[in-house]
């Protein structure tokens, strides 16, 4: 079952070299039919001449350049736009996930039949800010819209195609997530959850800023009270 991991890169030329060298043998081993899909999301760095490199010592890798830079959101639909896989998921390119998560959400999701999986970040190795945001979003969430899920942000991803197909989403912002999961619950689809340690960033700074706060948490009223989606 072909597999398509899109990796969403913005100025991360530090790093995303060995985020590709260090998860390709894993999804080798976990799914040998794969393509990394990485999502070159309008950096101003090295990003794309990282990504030539790569491309001579990864035959898996497909680059796919988006300029300007739109939205989060937005480079991870086109990177799923440019996938072709039975099963697709998404990481970023700072080197914080667990890579050894990829392959459970992907048992996961096919030893229980499932059509979505998601990672819940129980060990944070990052500022006291990102954490104690992250425990205000996910809060904030199940005060507005319920459900038992945890780390609604939290990645990798994976989730059949069928099931992407299926949830229409137009987030091309920081919603994305919360979209996914919104109608991921509408839907009364069972979700799959893997518990991972969160590493600190390899490289340059956060994306994530005061203004990301403010635009996740206007858009989740947003969506309760105007059901923009």
């Amino acid at each position: 079952m072909k597999f398509s991991l899109v990796i969403l890169a913005y100025n991360e030329g530090v790093s995303i070299g060995n985020v590709v060298r260090s998860v390709t043998p894993v999804i080798r081993k976990m799914e040998p039919s794969f393509e990394l899909v990485v999502v070159n999301n309008g950096s101003t760095d090295n990003t794309v001449e990282v990504l030539e490199n790569l491309r001579k010592e990864v035959p898996e890798l497909k680059a796919v350049k988006v300029f300007p830079n739109q939205g989060y959101g937005n480079g991870v639909l086109v990177g799923w736009e440019n996938s072709s896989g039975e099963v697709l998921g998404f990481m970023h390119a700072d080197g914080q996930a667990d890579l050894d998560s990829i392959p459970a959400l992907y048992g996961k999701l096919i030893s229980e039949n499932l059509d979505f999986c998601k990672t819940v970040r129980i060990e944070r190795k990052e500022p006291p800010f990102r954490i104690i945001q992250s425990v205000i979003y996910n809060n904030l969430f199940r005060l507005l819209f319920g459900g038992r899920y945890r780390d609604i942000n939290g990645t990798p991803k994976i989730f059949r195609r069928s099931f992407y197909e299926k949830l229409k989403l137009s987030s091309r912002d920081w919603f994305l997530d919360p979209e996914i999961m919104l109608k991921a619950m509408r839907m009364k689809t069972k979700i799959g959850e893997v518990e991972i340690s969160w590493d600190s960033r390899k490289g340059g700074p956060s994306h994530v800023s005061l203004l990301t706060a403010l635009e996740f948490i206007k858009n989740m009223f947003v969506y309760k009270f105007f059901r923009r989606l």
